[in-house]
């Protein structure tokens, strides 16, 4: 999202950042009215995604064209390829328009995608019925993963639709009742006995969502690749070691790339204002 850059951006006074993420967002908005006011007029074919030797189709749609270079996931596709196991299911918490779930759908038992964004939701269903070779290997579940079950506001700072979609912006002008349910029930509801991999993506939800799942995760040890979100916590410091104590029952962390990582460190500055994402794992990566 173009907003989150600019909100990363340094040494500027509060001020200063509040002006420059509202100028994002103004653009951004008219970037996305016009690519849907297009999309409207303009029918175009589906294009065909290579990578990594896996191939796949998605809706060549304007307002995510950018979306579909080479650089995008890049770090995500490598460990799809390490750790899923076509023996077992994964389970993609967001799964947004369907990148990583069609990415990872050949090498994979099932696919278990989730998203409540009702407009990613609709690119998401639309990708993936662009594939029928994947028919009966992906499981789509337009659901909120949330600490409770039962319906939950869920909202975007922007128009939605644009992967930056959260519970941490139910209040937004941009928001949605949805069906939340708590991971557990989910398993329980789908009867999934076989996910050794876990892919959780939803924009500093994973405060909320991540410790009431620190059960499931202890009994299973599936892999756990999470993306962090510091800057969208309510209290940075405090929601990372709600995190921390539920990454500690594992006994490798990584980043993206492989490194190892100490526990403490999600605790440094820069990673406190910072996105990242790591990799949680009983697995040494070799």
């Amino acid at each position: 999202m173009i907003c989150i850059a600019i909100i990363e951006k340094g040494g500027r006074s509060n001020f200063e950042k509040k002006l420059w993420v509202k100028l994002g967002l103004f653009f951004f908005n008219i970037y996305i009215i016009i690519t849907r006011w297009l999309n409207y007029f303009i029918k175009l074919k589906p294009m065909k995604i290579e990578r990594y030797g896996k191939s796949f189709f998605v809706s060549r749609n304007l307002e995510y064209l950018h979306l579909w270079g080479k650089s995008w996931e890049r770090n995500t596709y490598k460990i799809i390829d390490k750790f899923v196991d076509p023996n077992y299911s994964y389970i993609d918490i967001g799964a947004f328009i369907g990148a990583t779930v069609l990415y990872g759908a050949p090498i994979t038992k099932k696919v278990y995608a989730i998203e409540p964004d009702p407009i990613a939701f609709k690119e998401l269903n639309k990708n993936v019925s662009l594939n029928p070779m994947f028919e009966g290997k992906i499981e789509l579940h337009e659901k909120c993963i949330n600490s409770c079950s039962g319906k939950v506001k869920f909202g975007n700072i922007a128009k939605g639709g644009d992967s930056g979609s959260s519970l941490l912006f139910a209040d937004s002008k941009t928001s949605w009742i949805v069906d939340g349910i708590t991971f557990d029930e989910f398993i329980n509801e789908n009867e999934i006995k076989d996910c050794n991999f876990i892919k959780m993506d939803i924009e500093g939800g994973e405060a909320i969502v991540l410790p009431s799942m620190k059960n499931y995760l202890k009994r299973n040890k599936p892999v756990l690749y999470l993306s962090a979100h510091p800057p969208f916590f309510k209290n940075p410091e405090d929601d990372t070691r709600k995190i921390i104590d539920v990454l500690k029952i594992y006994r490798n962390i990584y980043s993206g790339k492989g490194e190892k990582i100490e526990l403490n460190d999600l605790l440094g500055k820069k990673r406190l204002k910072n996105f990242y994402a790591i990799v949680a794992t009983d697995k040494e990566w070799d």
